[in-house]
């Protein structure tokens, strides 16, 4: 499984990078917005695992790159945000593709999430950081 990690903090990049490598995933990161959208020219992953307070671009600008290239109208997206955002980028991606992570997640959880599917309602009971964004907003579980 291919998985791209975008995220501000340095050492958990390389830590998750490493985390998931060790278990046989295609594990590439970015550091910020730009730098996510310049890995997503050349690599498309299974899942990307975005940041909401990314410098550079943000998660804004990585979320409009999504939305307006056919290529990537599958992947399946893990926000990293302890609220909601408070703009209209996430609502720009189909629900049924996104799940919201708060920031003191594990990277377990993210191995959990990843191997049981995105928007397992189960799952999202069972760990109590995961909230599919969709869930707060009346859609479709």
């Amino acid at each position: 499984m291919r998985i791209l990690i975008t995220d501000g903090d340095k050492k958990f990049r390389e830590q998750a990078q490493a985390f998931l490598l060790q278990r046989g995933y295609d594990a590439r990161v970015a550091a910020d917005g730009l730098d996510c959208a310049d890995i997503l020219r050349n690599f498309v992953p299974e899942i990307l695992v975005l940041y909401c307070d990314l410098l550079w671009g943000g998660y804004q600008g990585v979320m409009a790159l999504i939305n307006e290239t056919p290529r990537f109208s599958q992947m399946q997206m893990v926000l990293i945000a302890d609220e909601e955002p408070r703009d209209d980028y996430a609502g720009l991606i189909d629900p049924l593709r996104l799940t919201r992570l708060s920031e003191s997640f594990q990277l377990n959880d993210l191995v959990t999430l990843m191997e049981t599917g995105i928007r397992s309602p189960r799952l999202a009971r069972q760990i109590d950081m995961v909230t599919p964004l969709d869930s707060q907003q009346g859609g479709m579980q």
